[in-house]
């Protein structure tokens, strides 16, 4: 059942992020539909729906941490571009997650590589490589409050996990 209700709200998300894309012009809403309506389909093959819903205000609420978060760290990574020493420290970092797998996991890696200064590298069940521009920076902290955020989109208790060996209930 839940793969009949998530195509259709697939649909709705991706027609919305198309209607953003060109603008609101009505004129490319038949092409829209003719892409989103086996996108959806072939998202749900790829990716079926989890037993884990997200949240719409957490979820509304992570978008604008996310976009704040995106424009410190693009302006952090302009002045390190324009700056004549550029301050940098490249290198890989890797970090064990508490977020259970699935959605969750994917979230938080996609998250951080869309936020300039970081890159997703790999992600091995609940360890995540990230390549950092600089490993000098604070990125344990960043990591560990998107990991928080992420949480709560998907209403997970982010206090108790490792007291409960991993699990979250």
């Amino acid at each position: 059942m839940r793969t009949v209700t998530a195509i259709p709200a697939r649909m709705i998300l991706l027609l919305l992020v198309w209607w953003v894309l060109t603008e609101g012009n009505l004129s490319g809403l038949a092409f829209g539909l003719a892409v989103v309506v086996p996108v959806a389909m072939v998202s749900v093959y790829l990716f079926p729906p989890g037993a884990r819903r997200i949240r719409i205000v957490p979820f509304l609420l992570f978008v604008l941490f996310f976009l704040g978060r995106s424009v410190v760290a693009g302006i952090d990574v302009a002045r390190r571009l324009l700056s004549p020493s550029l301050p940098a420290n490249p290198g890989y970092l890797t970090f064990d997650l508490e977020l259970p797998e699935g959605g969750p996991r994917w979230l938080l890696a996609n998250a951080l590589s869309l936020t300039p200064g970081t890159l997703s590298v790999t992600l091995d069940g609940a360890r995540l490589d990230l390549h950092c521009l600089d490993t000098r920076d604070p990125v344990e902290e960043e990591v560990r409050a998107v990991e928080r955020r992420v949480a709560g989109v998907f209403g997970l208790p982010a206090d108790n996990w490792r007291e409960k060996g991993g699990e979250v209930g």
